[in-house]
């Protein structure tokens, strides 16, 4: 099978590393809406003006 290495033992050996992706990816996840607001508020002034 595809996955026969993700068994629960080897899940608590990596656990610090699958957190470490898990806070990576949120963080990737959250910058993005950011940069589209800034980038909208920038065009939204460069309209009024």
């Amino acid at each position: 099978m595809m996955f026969d290495w993700l068994t629960l033992e080897w899940l608590m050996a990596n656990l610090e590393l699958v957190v470490l992706g898990m806070f990576i990816s949120l963080g990737i996840l959250l910058i993005f809406p950011i940069l589209l607001t800034l980038e909208f508020r920038k065009l939204g002034k460069k309209e009024n003006n």
